[in-house]
C-alpha cells in the first residue's frame, strides 16, 4: 500500500510500522538526509525507512519526540518534560544520537 507524500513510514526491527507526518519525520538529521539529500535514496521515492536495529519500542518513543520536537520548536514558552520509562533511557539516547533528533 501506497502512502500519502507527506506521510513516512518507519518500520522497526521487529515489523512494526509507524506513519507519521513527513514534516514530523525531518526534525531527525538522519531521517531527513534520505528523505531530501541531494541523493535519491530509495527511502525518498518510497517513503518508507526500514530500522533494522530498532525495536518497535525505542522507535514509538522517538515518533513521539519528532511530534513533540516539532510541537515546541519555535515556542517561546517553557517546553514541557518528555517523559521516557527509566528502563529505556539509554537505548532511547543511543537510538536518538544515531538519528540525529
Amino acid at each position: 500500500m501506497s502512502i500519502p507524500s507527506d506521510y513516512v513510514k518507519l518500520i522497526s526491527a521487529d515489523g512494526f510500522e509507524f506513519i507519521i507526518h513527513r514534516e514530523a519525520a525531518i526534525r531527525s538529521g538522519t531521517i531527513k538526509n534520505m528523505l531530501v539529500g541531494p541523493a535519491q535514496f530509495k527511502e525518498s521515492v518510497e517513503n518508507e525507512i526500514p530500522f533494522s536495529g530498532i525495536k518497535a519500542v525505542i522507535l514509538e518513543i522517538v515518533c513521539r519526540y519528532l511530534y513533540f520536537k516539532w510541537q515546541y520548536e519555535d515556542c517561546t514558552t517553557e517546553i514541557p518534560q518528555f517523559d521516557i520509562d527509566p528502563e529505556y533511557v539509554l537505548e532511547t539516547l543511543m537510538t536518538a544520537d544515531f538519528l540525529e533528533c
